[in-house]
């Protein structure tokens, strides 16, 4: 109940968050552009009048002085009455006429700005709310049915850049149009002060920026919705022919016949840890091979330690997939789904503190995520469907066993492929390369299955798609578990037995070895690759770096202080009277403080070593390998902080060094001085984090330690799902 209370709270705060940037940023921004209008007005207005009157009075004046030059004429302005002789006065108030004459100018280039702010507003807001009807509305119709979903998707996706293409120009318009005004109100031809010149340049520059921001959120719509069009997936495997594995094909016929499913164009082996299928072009590494079409895809190590029945009831599944609606599923709407998603995120990445953008990104996320609770469902109910049709091959029972059992060998290829990657089979005679398939078998045969309770809560993991749990996929099945279904899911290996798998394939053991050795192909170049890497890492920062303290500055300051307080005392005889006492023991400390300093500039201050970092008032050196992070800060006072690891030992601190500190609690060291001498902070973090980044790499390459496994051997699907 707190878990769905917290979701719901963060819902709302996301939905107040969209709306105050779609909509009440807009509705803020014609509230200011009515604003504008009535200063506009007003300006205009004075302008005009004021206008009028100068150049009545100024033909009134000149009269006057061309009879009587030496007149003297008494004007009433806001203040005092104002006496002029009459030359002087035609002077002045041609002066006055011009600036009012300009200010008349002024006035008629701000008005039709302002027409730009609330227009920009009013169009923003508009693609905003349509935007937000239009994400609405597909979202719930993509509930009504799975090729509804298909539907709405399409029309969205067609209304969606022009949607966020509206809303950007709005909001470019309106900003640009608002910034404008106020710029032209301060412009060069203004009398500056010293405020209002920088708010002139801050108007001016924050045009700039959004006009910029306009200009590139436009070209990067362009750009970015271009990525609609699906990449091809990658995945390691190869190919099975029908002459390789004739029975595998007749078998997969002959389940494909039996559901009335389309039968896959390619079939793929590889050693990746789950079964799938898609329609989308998929190229397959080692070969770099381009496969389009239907595939299927089947992991050599499950193939191995699955039954007849077992493996029927998934590749049924999988075949399910080929059949009604999930054809045009998988083909129309998995792959831009997916692709449509990594448009927004590379335009929310492409933003760069484009605000203009900000909005569009917003409603964008929005609109998707609307369509993510439709996808959720239908991918659920695909799930279960698609189970219950792979059933129908084998048993309800069989199915279920399959499920758990794909959920323990899991692990056991996980941990084989790992030591595999890290170099604990590597050879190089290619007649013994290591068999990673039977390896599996053999580890589970030797020290059998993990607990499989805590894997029926797991998702299968796939790139677009939801799963739902395995125990929730079990239950639909209609299958109790209960130790009979344990019990023959975690069934062990039989030494010396053939799988099923050996039935289907012509050479299943030479596959095997064919699989395995491009696996370790693979993580060989990857451990060299990495090598030198670390290699490169660990000779950046193979010397010792002395630093020193950067005192020098502030010596200077005590110098100065000193001599300040000397001159007080020499030409201020009042002041020496009453502070000279204070101000001649400031004077001399501030003399012994720039001493102290100086003496001290020749020790180091921290001496960066391969191995640790030397602080100058730490008791012990701190190992690299010791920090668990760090961060220089450069605002008030120097200083460096180094989070510890819990079995790193702390050292003690000089009792001289007493900005410096020491949190035994958070274990956080903290070093501080007055600067890097010769040094700017940001520099100094970099040296010390390519100290800390050579360490670990100096201790990974001593180690061997396992590395990531490469390419693609994960759990998963594309289109189906295991």
């Amino acid at each position: 109940m707190e878990q769905t209370s917290r979701r719901q709270g963060t819902r709302k705060i996301a939905s107040l968050g969209l709306a105050a940037w779609v909509l009440l940023l807009p509705i803020a921004l014609v509230s200011f552009g009515i604003w504008q209008t009535q200063r506009a007005a007003e300006t205009l207005e004075h302008a005009r009048r004021s206008s009028v009157e100068l150049s009545t009075t100024l033909a009134q004046v000149k009269n006057i002085a061309a009879s009587n030059p030496t007149a003297i004429l008494t004007f009433q302005g806001a203040g005092e009455p104002t006496s002029l002789a009459a030359l002087v006065a035609v002077s002045q108030i041609e002066e006055a006429l011009s600036q009012a004459n300009e200010e008349l100018e002024i006035s008629q280039i701000r008005r039709p700005l302002v027409w730009g702010t609330i227009g920009g507003a009013v169009l923003a807001f508009f693609g905003g709310a349509v935007g937000l009807m239009a994400a609405g509305i597909s979202g719930i119709r993509a509930r009504a049915s799975q090729r509804q979903l298909i539907t709405s998707f399409q029309r969205l996706r067609s209304l969606l850049p022009f949607i966020l293409a509206t809303v950007v120009i709005g909001f470019s318009i309106g900003v640009i149009s608002a910034t404008l005004f106020e710029a032209v109100s301060m412009g060069p031809w203004a009398d500056f002060t010293t405020g209002s010149a920088k708010l002139f340049a801050v108007a001016v520059v924050l045009a700039v920026i959004a006009a910029y921001s306009a200009f590139m959120a436009l070209r990067g719509l362009k750009d970015v919705f271009a990525l609609f069009t699906p990449e091809p997936l990658v995945a390691a495997g190869r190919v099975i022919e029908e002459t390789q594995a004739p029975e595998l094909w007749r078998f997969v016929r002959s389940l494909a016949g039996r559901q009335h499913a389309l039968l896959p164009d390619t079939i793929i082996v590889g050693l990746g840890q789950g079964f799938f299928v898609t329609e989308s072009q998929l190229r397959l590494w080692p070969e770099d091979r381009l496969v389009t079409g239907r595939s299927l895809y089947l992991p050599a190590a499950y193939l191995d330690l699955l039954d007849q029945a077992e493996i029927a009831a998934i590749i049924g599944h999988e075949l399910a997939h080929f059949s009604g609606e999930d054809t045009t599923y998988s083909q129309q709407f998995t792959p831009i789904y997916a692709g449509l998603w990594r448009a927004l995120a590379a335009l929310g990445r492409a933003d760069g503190g484009r605000f203009v953008l900000y909005p569009a990104v917003k409603l964008g996320f929005h609109a998707m995520q609307r369509f993510d609770h439709a996808v959720a469902h239908w991918s659920r109910l695909r799930e279960f469907d698609a189970d219950r049709s792979g059933s129908l091959l084998a048993t309800p029972a069989d199915a279920a066993s399959a499920l758990i059992r794909t959920g323990i060998i899991a692990p056991a290829v996980a941990y084989v492929l790992q030591r595999a990657y890290a170099g604990s089979d590597d050879t190089t005679s290619d007649d013994a390369w290591p068999d990673l398939v039977a390896q599996t078998t053999e580890l589970v045969t030797t020290n059998g299955w993990s607990d499989p309770m805590p894997l029926l809560g797991d998702r299968q993991p796939h790139p677009t798609d939801s799963h739902p749990p395995t125990i929730q996929r079990i239950s639909a099945l209609g299958v109790e578990i209960g130790d009979d279904l344990l019990r023959r899911a975690m069934r062990q290996p039989q030494p010396g037995a053939r799988s099923f798998a050996d039935d289907l394939f012509s050479d299943w053991a030479g596959l095997c070895r064919l699989l395995s050795k491009d696996f370790i192909d693979d993580a060989r170049m990857m451990r060299d690759r990495r090598r030198e890497v670390l290699e490169k890492v660990v000779a950046g920062a193979s010397q010792e770096t002395v630093v020193y303290d950067n005192v020098k500055p502030m010596i200077w300051t005590m110098v100065i202080v000193f001599l300040s307080g000397q001159l007080g005392l020499g030409y201020d005889e009042f002041a020496q009277s009453l502070i000279a006492a204070i101000t001649a023991v400031g004077a001399v400390t501030s003399l012994l403080y720039a001493a102290f300093l100086y003496r001290g500039a020749a020790r180091p201050l921290m001496v960066l070593t391969p191995d640790g970092l030397l602080a100058s008032r730490l008791d012990r050196p701190i190992a690299w390998t010791g920090v668990a992070g760090y961060a220089v800060y450069a605002s008030s006072r120097f200083a460096l902080r180094l989070w510890l690891n819990q079995d790193a030992s702390l050292p003690k601190k000089d009792w001289r060094a007493i900005y410096s500190k020491i949190d035994r609690r958070q274990r956080i060291v903290t070093l501080r001085a007055l600067g890097i001498k010769g040094m700017k902070a940001a520099d100094f973090s970099a040296l010390v984090g390519r100290y800390h980044e050579a360490a670990y790499a100096r201790e990974e390459l001593a180690a061997a330690m396992p590395h990531p496994l490469p390419r693609d051997t994960s759990a998963g699907e594309i289109d189906g799902k295991p």
